[in-house]
């Protein structure tokens, strides 16, 4: 092998190798997640429980409740415009409902 062949060579392996480092964040743009893709919170999850979390705010029994306290007014309700189910930065992955509550509730 003389020197012309490896400068070729290692020429061809940089070449490659940076159109490798240039896909790499290109393919991952498909790979997000979206809220069609998430489950919904069960109340009976662990970390609902712990919250105290509810699908309908008008059966909260909780001292820290008040009236007109829902998912949807809250500032970790992550997209206001998820009217029924929505993401809740409390619970990632996991859809709540808008009329919910939790003990986490923080006004927007």
């Amino acid at each position: 092998m003389n020197d012309r062949d490896n400068t070729l060579s290692r020429r061809r392996f940089l070449k490659f190798g940076s159109y490798g480092l240039l896909a790499v964040p290109v393919a991952g743009l498909g790979w997000t997640t979206t809220a069609k893709a998430m489950e919904r919170l069960s109340e009976d999850d662990p970390a609902a429980q712990a919250l105290e979390y509810r699908h309908d705010a008008s059966s909260v029994q909780h001292p820290a409740y008040e009236d007109g306290q829902t998912c949807l007014n809250c500032l970790l309700y992550s997209d206001a415009s998820a009217q029924d189910w929505g993401p809740c930065s409390v619970f990632p992955g996991k859809l709540v409902s808008a009329n919910g509550w939790c003990t986490a509730w923080v006004a927007r």
